[in-house]
């Protein structure tokens, strides 16, 4: 039996780290291949990318990166970091690898109604694999 592929996207949030404790609960090391993703999303100014938010952007998305990794001790994790619409970026990345699960959180915050869940319904709109939603209250 072939490893399934998981796929954690992170954004740095406590939120989005509980997606991490979920495989962790769930799922044998042995029986998963885990991948971890942040996307950062560039600002432009007069439609170029500015330089210090690209390095800043990286050198963050990379600690997070290595936080997340931390909390799936004995599990094959890999990372991957980039640029872009978070969205998009996981659809396409999903595509590519051939991810069989995803595990996400979802924010169902007030305040931020506007955004509620909006990369997790994109993703689950686009994507032809297993989408796992963690609630706020896991």
């Amino acid at each position: 039996m072939s490893k399934k592929k998981v796929l954690v996207p992170v954004d740095g949030s406590d939120r989005s780290l509980v997606s991490l404790e979920y495989v962790k609960d769930n799922f044998k090391p042995e029986d998963v291949e885990v991948t971890i993703m942040h996307v950062r999303e560039i600002v432009f100014v007069n439609g170029m990318a500015v330089s210090e938010e690209v390095r800043d952007g990286e050198m963050l998305g990379n600690r997070v990166l290595e936080e997340a990794k931390k909390k799936l001790p004995g599990f094959n994790v890999k990372t991957e970091f980039t640029f872009g619409s978070p969205g998009d970026e996981i659809v396409n990345y999903t595509q590519e690898d051939g991810t069989d699960i995803i595990v996400m959180g979802k924010n169902t915050n007030k305040k931020f109604s506007f955004l509620v869940g909006s990369v997790t319904a994109y993703v689950v709109k686009r994507v032809k694999c297993i989408v796992i939603m963690i609630p706020e209250e896991f």
